[in-house]
This record gives C-alpha cells, sequence and structure tokens, in this order.
C-alpha cells in the first residue's frame, strides 16, 4: 500500500488536483525517477525477501504431494493417496504454517500488481524484468518448494496476467532461457572420467579420484535437496502448457518453441543420466512416500515432448518444417523416443509394464502421424528411415505394421525422385 500511495496516486486525487487548477503533474504523475526507485526497491527489499524460503530447513527435501503435476504416472515411487490429501496425511503433519505457505502468494500478487500497474503508468515493462528476475531466484533455489512455486507463478504471469501484447520478444527470449536452465541438473557428473592426452599414470589415478569424489558428492546432493526432483516434471507442465497454447505459440514464434522443445530434450537426457547414477549407487524406493523419481519425470516429459513433435510435424508451413532448427530437433527427438522404446522392449533393460505401454503408445502416435503426412513433407524427412530400420523386428505389431508402410512409402519416393533425376518420367500406372 505504501508504494501505491507514493508511486500510483489514485485516479481521485489526481482529479482533486486538476479542480484545483494543478495539472498534478509535479506532485502526482510518476516520472522517471520513480520507476528507477521501483527498480532499486524490487532488488533491495522484495527479492531478498524471498531467502526466508531458503532459511526453513523443510523446504529441500521431504514428500510434497501438492507439488505434483496432474497425470504424473507413477510406476517407481508410490502414488499419493487422494483420500489423505484433504485431511493433511500426506504432508507428514507439516500443515500450511510455513512462510512458502502464508506469504509467497501475497508477496508475488503485490509484485505483479506493481508491475501491471507500472505498465500503464510508466508506459515501460522495465517492472517485468523484475518480476522475471525475481522469479528466476525461486528457480535458482536449493528449496524445490520454492522453484516449483516460482514456475508456475511464472506460467501465471505469462498466460494471464499479462496481455500478449504487452509481452516483448525480449521478454519470450527471458522465459524461454529461464525455463530451459531449470530442466538441467546441477552438478551432474560427465559419463566417463576425462582422459587427458599424454596423461601420466599419477595424473591419470588423480582425475579418477576426483570424478568418484564428483560423483559421490551428486549423489549426496540429491538425497539432501530430494524435492528438487519436483522441478523437472513441473518445469514440464509449464512449457507444455505455454506450447499448446495457440495464442501463446503465435505470440511467442516458432523460433522460441523449437529452442524449449531442444531444451526440454536436453533434460530428458540429463535425467536418465541422473537415474542411472542413482539407481546404481542407491536401492530403488520403497513403499515409504517421496519425491518423483527421475524416470518419472521422463516418462510426464516425453508425453509433453510427443505431442510437440506432433504439432510441428502436422503444422502448414513447409518451409518452417523444411528447416535446419527444426529438422533437427524432430530428427533427435524422434531418435530419442525410438531409442528409449527399443531400450526397453529388450531383455537387458528393467520396464515396467505401465512404461513400456505409455512408450509404445507415443511411438505409435508418432508413427500414424508420419504416415499421414504427404510426400511433399515426408520427403523433407530423409533422416527417418534409418531410425525405422532399428524397429522392423520389434514384438509389436501395430508399430511393426506402421514401420513398413512407412518405409515402403520413403523408399517408393526415392525410387521415384531417382528416376526423375535420370530423366525418367513415372507413368500413371506404375505410380
Amino acid at each position: 500500500s505504501i508504494i501505491n500511495k507514493h508511486f500510483f496516486p489514485s485516479t481521485s486525487c489526481h482529479a482533486k488536483l486538476c479542480a484545483n487548477g494543478d495539472s498534478g503533474e509535479s506532485n502526482s504523475s510518476p516520472q522517471h525517477g520513480d520507476l528507477q526507485t521501483l527498480q532499486l526497491i524490487f532488488r533491495g527489499i522484495l527479492v531478498p525477501a524471498l531467502e526466508f524460503e531458503e532459511m526453513d530447513g523443510n523446504s529441500t527435501s521431504g514428500f510434497a504431494p501438492e507439488l505434483l503435476p496432474s497425470k504424473l504416472v507413477h510406476f517407481i515411487t508410490v502414488a499419493p493417496i487422494p483420500e489423505a490429501d484433504a485431511s493433511g496425511a500426506n504432508d507428514g503433519g507439516k500443515g500450511e504454517q510455513d512462510w512458502i505457505d502464508t506469504t509467497f502468494e501475497y508477496l508475488m500478487d503485490g509484485c505483479i500488481s506493481i508491475c501491471l500497474r507500472s505498465l500503464v503508468a510508466f508506459n515501460s515493462d522495465s517492472l517485468v524484468e523484475e518480476v522475471l528476475a525475481m522469479l528466476n531466484s525461486c528457480l535458482l533455489s536449493d528449496s524445490g518448494h520454492l522453484a516449483v512455486k516460482g514456475l508456475r507463478r511464472l506460467q501465471q504471469f505469462v498466460s494471464q496476467d499479462l496481455e500478449l501484447k504487452d509481452i516483448s520478444d525480449d521478454t519470450w527470449a527471458t522465459v524461454s532461457h529461464m525455463l530451459f536452465r531449470v530442466l538441467s541438473i546441477r552438478g551432474l557428473p560427465p559419463l566417463s572420467v576425462l582422459e587427458k592426452e599424454g596423461a601420466t599414470e599419477e595424473q591419470q589415478k588423480y582425475m579418477e579420484q576426483e570424478y568418484d569424489e564428483t560423483m559421490n558428492e551428486f549423489i549426496r546432493e540429491q538425497r539432501f535437496f530430494s524435492n528438487r526432483r519436483y522441478i523437472g516434471c513441473n518445469a514440464a507442465m509449464v512449457i507444455g502448457s505455454l506450447l499448446t497454447n495457440k495464442l501463446i505459440e503465435e505470440t511467442m514464434g516458432v523460433h522460441w518453441y523449437i529452442f524449449l522443445t531442444s531444451g526440454l530434450g536436453k533434460g530428458i537426457k540429463d535425467w536418465e543420466r541422473a537415474a542411472e547414477i542413482l539407481d546404481s549407487k542407491t536401492a530403488r524406493p520403497d513403499t515409504k512416500p517421496s519425491p518423483p523419481h527421475y524416470l518419472e519425470n521422463v516418462l510426464y516429459a516425453r508425453r509433453w515432448m510427443t505431442k510437440f513433435l506432433l504439432s510441428l510435424l502436422t503444422q502448414r508451413d513447409l518451409s518452417t518444417l523444411e528447416s535446419a532448427p527444426c529438422q533437427r530437433v524432430l530428427k533427435e527427438e524422434t531418435e530419442s523416443l525410438l531409442r528409449a522404446f527399443l531400450a526397453k522392449g529388450s531383455a537387458d533393460e528393467h520396464c515396467s509394464a505401465i512404461e513400456m505401454r505409455n512408450i509404445s503408445g507415443m511411438v505409435i502416435d508418432i508413427l500414424e502421424c508420419f504416415n499421414s503426412l504427404g510426400d511433399d513433407k515426408l520427403s523433407a524427412m530423409k533422416w527417418l528411415s534409418p531410425l525405422l530400420s532399428a524397429c522392423i523386428q520389434t514384438n509389436n505389431g501395430t508399430i511393426r505394421t506402421s514401420v513398413q508402410i512407412l518405409l515402403t512409402r520413403m523408399l517408393k519416393g526415392a525410387n521415384q525422385t531417382s528416376s526423375m533425376a535420370n530423366g525418367n518420367v513415372p507413368s500413371e500406372e506404375a505410380s
């Protein structure tokens, strides 16, 4: 209220001043200096208020069912009991007395209200960047609870609070990079020990010890900050809600659509790597409720990824589909999905029936979409044949049939292209 009174005088006050012969410009109209002062208030007072959550020892670990997105499939961890949610049995008796539950929403509502008023009063989006910086502090927090709250508030900010006409391309760039970064896992060790050419045996041994320590540190941090595993599925949900909103998709543009799709693909690879490390060093979760397993985040994200790929494949603009960035993300993520399907179906890979059923459904949807494409679009995807060839021996009859039809179409198209290149025009009967 103090900020509103000082920086945004009411309309009635302004009208009174005008009636007295005072334009009000000197006392009531917002000035550029006021905007700079507001920016300093955000940076020096409002953003540091988030540190109250950082000081809460319960904010970094533990089971928090309210942080789970809807339709997350549990096939490793124990799903929360719906009946217990209402009575609070799932929250470990914590209740809702923490700072994050009592103050965070009020703080963000007030900050966003100031931002929205400043758009009109100052005709500047400077405070939009301040709100995004505040939300970014949430995303980078050690507290998984605060990060998830920040993600959900970011979604509301760009999809409901702001009007799309007020969102510049720079703002979309900031939002996209925020979401891209939050998909990664900090401290994730490399796949293997780095090999240095010409290193002595002692140096190599030292690098192996350093690698082992990095691995152990990662596992310790994952145990301590266990509720950061809620971030991945929520980030996928936020990206999914934005990219499946047609108005936002058109305003954002295809560049940031592809950027976020690629970022989600990178996140999936990181989560698979983290799951591999943790499963090799620790026992699988028992019957005690816990944050989602990384593989559950992977499956949830793949379902969104499939929707993004289907949207890219079925767009009308052929030039966008044929562009290098679009073809690259289609190739990488289609290959990732097909490799996951083949790996889960192999005898060496442990896979639950639920996981296999979901992945098979995604592969079927993608293959059906490829088969529904016209020859002009299909001809732009020469990379598809090698990927499909690996699936020809699958035990899934529906997928095997779709692969055979698709390979036949692509081979026929390649033969016709070759004939035309040699000066032979195929007859109607040959077609």
